[in-house]
């Protein structure tokens, strides 16, 4: 009546070694809680313009290297979104804008910094899934 079990059960994987998946959960955390704070801090407003310093050159400079050498066509992608902040206000800053215009282009650099850190959720999520087999 009944039949023994013959075939084995199947057992989850990781096709990688455990300090990349540590790495990949600790970067999904990262990205979660500054994607989920820069969302809490534009749906309450309390937002101010951030100033041009020494280091926005540098990290515009930085992005826009990376966006070029990486031969990688998504990595690509995120360097050259990422350089959009810099680059903005680096050009609000030549331009001398107002004080208005500071303050609506922060709100629309952070709603572009929240869908990046959603998208590289996203991403470490597809890369743990790519990860995992059954054996």
């Amino acid at each position: 009546m009944a039949e023994p079990l013959t075939e084995r059960k199947k057992h989850l994987a990781l096709d990688t070694d455990w300090l990349s998946a540590l790495g990949a959960i600790w970067l999904f955390c990262l990205f979660a809680f500054f994607g989920a704070g820069t969302i809490w801090m534009l749906l309450r407003g309390t937002l101010k313009p951030t100033p041009v310093s020494w280091v926005t050159p540098l990290l515009a400079g930085t992005s826009i290297y990376f966006g070029i050498r990486i031969p990688e066509k998504l990595f690509k992608i995120a360097a050259f979104v990422f350089a959009i902040n810099p680059v903005s206000r680096i050009i609000l800053w030549l331009a001398q804008a107002s004080t208005e215009t500071w303050l609506i282009n922060e709100i629309f650099i952070k709603w572009i910094f929240a869908l990046w850190c959603l998208a590289a959720c996203i991403y470490v999520t597809y890369w743990f899934r790519t990860k995992v087999t059954h054996v």
